[in-house]
């Protein structure tokens, strides 16, 4: 296995140690050395990937994140080789609502204020780095060029339109206290968005 190979296994393995540990006993609750212990890891192994505690929480919105969707829309989408573009977007938007599932209540709570932060002080570059929408940007534009959509938005439109949607969606699951399942609720939003399109 190739260096940055383990080098990226191991971030995960850190970030699913945390995950599991902040869903069991709380954010409030966990040590970066419960975290290591637990992952196996030395806390000099953590620090390479994560600065502190709350950077996981940071950073599990944009390459944590971006792992998670594009692994899981490939598995979504490789049920059925024939899938229109519409389809595919659906299918992108709903692994983004996967990840928050997974990522649980308490953690993407604190992402969207330790992001929105970030957005006061600074220049957040919050859609830069989250690299992983090239791909929904891909097949937007490949369903404008099939005339796929009844819309004159150009692809920046629909985009930040249909993450808007995730986003919004996201941030009522928060303020819900996570009372609703949000993939199959997503599921039912976003096919009404896409047949409007």
């Amino acid at each position: 296995m190739m260096r940055k190979e383990k080098a990226a296994l191991t971030k995960n393995k850190v970030f699913e140690t945390a995950i599991e540990l902040i869903k069991e006993k709380g954010y409030d609750n966990v040590t970066v050395s419960e975290i290591c212990k637990k992952a196996g890891v030395a806390k000099g192994t953590f620090y390479v990937h994560y600065k502190s505690k709350e950077d996981i929480i940071k950073e599990s919105y944009y390459s944590d994140m971006g792992q998670f969707v594009l692994k899981q829309y490939k598995n979504l989408i490789s049920q059925d080789e024939n899938m229109s573009v519409k389809d595919k977007i659906e299918k992108f938007l709903i692994a983004e609502l996967m990840f928050t599932n997974h990522a649980g209540y308490e953690m993407t709570c604190r992402a969207y204020v330790s992001n929105l932060a970030e957005c006061i002080s600074q220049d957040s570059k919050h859609f830069e780095r989250r690299g992983f929408t090239k791909e929904l940007k891909v097949l937007i534009l490949e369903g404008i060029n099939q005339k796929a959509f009844d819309t004159e938005q150009e692809g920046e439109e629909i985009f930040l339109y249909l993450e808007s949607l995730v986003r919004g969606l996201m941030a009522s699951w928060c303020f819900s206290n996570a009372e609703f399942d949000i993939v199959k609720k997503g599921e039912t939003y976003i096919r009404e968005i896409l047949k409007k399109l």
